[in-house]
């Protein structure tokens, strides 16, 4: 994780993220998109259902994960007690081992929010569902997303599938992604923030 957490590797996120995010846009007005088929709408009522949003998909990431770690340690016998068990599968961050500056966090994650909502949801989402079904939308793009961030281990991926799957119902519900896109900015500045505010 602290790999992860430098101005060059998020500087190199945005430096990837920027230009596909660029090239989607141009592709989909090439195929005769309008900004009313990707339906980013801005506004005080929408940006509360987005910050409704970060609890509900804490929540369902919390409950996945413990559920997961509890599943893992009850199959287990090496550990009798479970902290012992949960600090050998954790990862690990020691003091000071995070090196990344605040105008990184915040351009990388503002950048990710609309690349990963936009890409994911406004465009795969609604091409999936215009073929087989909103539903099957739903669980090929949380599919998706799990797949992006195997890199947490396969129990932090089934909690992020499971708030995803919260923000995707939101979203089948609403067509509107400025929710997801704000919820998701700062649930990643906040969790970002607060390893380096901790470990930095």
């Amino acid at each position: 994780m602290a790999a992860l957490l430098t101005d060059q590797r998020l500087v190199h996120t945005i430096t990837i993220e920027g230009p596909i995010l660029g090239l989607l846009l141009l592709y989909l007005k090439r195929r005769g998109w309008k900004p009313a088929d990707l339906p980013i709408r801005p506004g005080w009522r929408s940006s509360a259902q987005g910050l409704r949003l970060i609890p509900a998909m804490g929540i369902a990431n919390t409950v996945t994960v413990a559920t997961g770690y509890g599943i893992l340690y009850a199959a287990q016998t090496k550990y009798g007690q479970f902290l012992p068990f949960l600090l050998s599968v954790s990862p690990h961050l020691k003091h000071h081992s995070v090196h990344v500056s605040w105008l990184a966090v915040i351009a990388a994650m503002v950048l990710n929010g609309f690349f990963e909502e936009i890409t994911c949801m406004g465009y795969a989402f609604n091409q999936f569902a215009a073929k087989r079904g909103p539903l099957f939308a739903l669980i090929l793009t949380v599919l998706l997303r799990m797949s992006c961030h195997t890199y947490q281990g396969p129990v932090h991926a089934l909690g992020i599938g499971a708030a995803f799957t919260v923000s995707g119902l939101v979203y089948w519900r609403t067509r509107n992604l400025w929710p997801l896109i704000f919820a998701h900015m700062l649930i990643d500045m906040l969790s970002f923030g607060v390893i380096k505010f901790i470990f930095g």
